[in-house]
């Protein structure tokens, strides 16, 4: 039903306000007979970065399934998409002008405004930390084992499309862990290299070096390039390249931590523990030349536990631990009853977002106490 001057007027009257309180346009709303179904038209709080975002012709993607968490990603972040309600009543509108935008005419006019939604709920945006655990996990599948042990001639793996649509993460974030993880394309699919296949590579490499009674900072990235040709694809020796060596210009040099965490991880996984006095032994001389092994190589990979007799170091990938932060801590308190802030730290980064670092996330779920001066962590129960 249309609303006349004077029955806007008899309300302002009721609301104690007059015609000079107000502009000289005002808005009747009228609700359309056929009004949109909350639940299947949502509404969407958004940032201002977001919406220039989206304004600019680029997209979100929510992604989730039965057993997650729904999550809303834009090209390069993550958000946590949560469902939020509110005591004031939210009417959706294709075009609503702000009172600063009426013009001051002259008379007192109507305008009809039609309502299309009535909404109490809508859902908020929050930064949160991308799930790319799930990442290693799938192209775990499909491991590398090198050319020489590929069976069949047809492609396996996963696309960059498939990775995308499976893991809760943003493009340039999975971008960004595959650059840093053991993956590789091999023949346009991704694929996880495995521990035995990189420990072969470093160490056919290293045979050679000793072969010329070379070291790796004497000779070039195209002269391994050459070399490497024979073992494997173009591809994958880049990517071992880049695993394991530090690139400044032409000059070459070993990575030492993370060849060291590679051995490591070869030799530990057969037996889980190893007497920590004959594990040094063996990794330091399984080393390729100009490899020193260091103790703290260990953090993230594995643990030494000198309160066993004998001390043993105990085989504990940080991949191979659960993402909810409970979890993991009641793990790694089980396997040791206190860590300092730098051996603990590998374990719990990767769960660190925007909001909490390792500080924070270690005072949130578990209890420090310092002893000799040393701080150390441990658990909250």
């Amino acid at each position: 039903m249309d609303r006349s001057l004077q029955q806007v007027n008899t309300i302002l009257n009721l609301a104690k306000l007059t015609e000079s309180d107000i502009k000289k346009e005002s808005h009747v709303l009228q609700f359309v007979p056929q009004i949109l179904d909350s639940k299947q038209v949502k509404l969407l709080e958004v940032s201002k970065d977001t919406l220039e975002y989206l304004n600019s012709g680029e997209c979100l993607f929510i992604k989730g399934n039965e057993d997650d968490h729904v999550i809303i990603c834009s090209n390069s972040n993550t958000f946590e998409l949560k469902e939020a309600e509110t005591s004031n009543t939210m009417l959706l509108m294709p075009s609503l002008l702000q009172g600063k935008l009426l013009e001051d005419t002259g008379s007192r006019t109507l305008m009809q405004q039609e309502v299309f939604g009535v909404y109490h709920t809508y859902y908020e945006m929050r930064l949160t930390r991308p799930k790319l655990q799930s990442l290693r996990n799938v192209l775990a599948k499909y491991p590398y084992k090198g050319r020489n042990s590929e069976v069949i001639k047809e492609a396996v793996g996963l696309s960059f499309t498939e990775l995308k649509t499976m893991i809760q993460a943003s493009e340039e974030e999975i971008i960004n862990r595959l650059q840093e993880m053991p993956a590789a394309k091999v023949k346009g699919k991704w694929r996880l290299l495995d521990v035995g296949f990189l420990f072969g590579w470093v160490s056919y490499l290293d045979s050679i070096l000793r072969q010329k009674q070379l070291s790796l900072e004497e000779v070039t990235q195209p002269i391994v390039n050459n070399w490497m040709g024979l073992y494997d694809t173009e591809d994958v020796n880049a990517k071992c390249i880049s695993l394991f060596m530090e690139v400044d210009g032409s000059s070459l040099r070993w990575k030492s931590e993370a060849v060291s965490q590679l051995f490591a991880l070869y030799l530990l996984p057969e037996l889980r523990a190893f007497d920590s006095k004959d594990f040094f032994t063996v990794w330091q001389q399984s080393m390729p030349v100009g490899v020193i092994t260091n103790e703290e190589h260990l953090n993230g990979v594995a643990l030494v536990d000198y309160d066993s007799t004998p001390s043993l170091v105990k085989y504990l990938p940080e991949f191979e631990l659960p993402e909810e932060i409970n979890e993991r801590l009641g793990i790694l308190f089980r396997n040791r009853t206190k860590w300092t802030l730098q051996s603990i730290t590998p374990y719990v980064q990767p769960l660190t977002d925007n909001n909490l670092n390792v500080a924070a996330l270690l005072t949130k779920y578990a209890r420090s106490s310092t002893i000799n001066g040393v701080k150390y962590y441990s658990s909250k129960y």
